[in-house]
């Protein structure tokens, strides 16, 4: 087993695509991820892993919050906007608001998680942080997809 063929593997694992979003000394920050999944009904949790050499790693740690903003098929540009590591800020000309954490809620997503830090967990080059969610919300639409290096559509509708 090598690394390659492990990350060729993952990249055959079709997964939705958040922006997660949280604080630094009251702004906001934010980065899309993939790696993001239900934990628990009752409370109501979700994990995300986040890399440890990531920016926004230690500030989910700092605040204790998070939010996971679950993407639309038309908002791919906003996925790439998080992803691109550049001296533009990604919430500039961004609408959102804050709801029961602070952490930002991205306006006309999917849905969202709210959620405060619960635990976390280290795990080779990550740390797994469990939310509890807090609030949460969403509206029909399409999902964005990710799937073999790409945004995809999933041909997944809500009416």
């Amino acid at each position: 087993m090598n690394a390659g063929d492990f990350r060729a593997v993952m990249r055959r694992f079709p997964t939705g695509v958040t922006i997660v979003t949280t604080l630094d000394e009251g702004h906001p920050k934010g980065f899309t991820a993939n790696a993001v999944a239900s934990v628990s009904l009752d409370p109501p949790m979700v994990l995300v892993c986040v890399n440890r050499q990531a920016r926004s790693h230690p500030l989910i740690a700092q605040t204790g919050k998070f939010c996971v903003n679950l993407l639309t098929l038309e908002q791919e540009a906003l996925a790439i906007r998080f992803a691109t590591h550049g001296e533009r800020d990604p919430f500039e000309t961004l609408t959102y608001r804050i709801h029961a954490t602070g952490a930002p809620v991205i306006d006309d997503v999917l849905g969202y998680l709210d959620c405060e830090l619960a635990e976390e967990h280290s795990a080779g080059t990550h740390t797994i942080f469990l939310g509890t969610v807090v609030a949460c919300g969403y509206r029909d639409g399409a999902p964005l997809g990710y799937f073999n290096a790409g945004y995809r559509d999933f041909g997944c509708r809500i009416p």
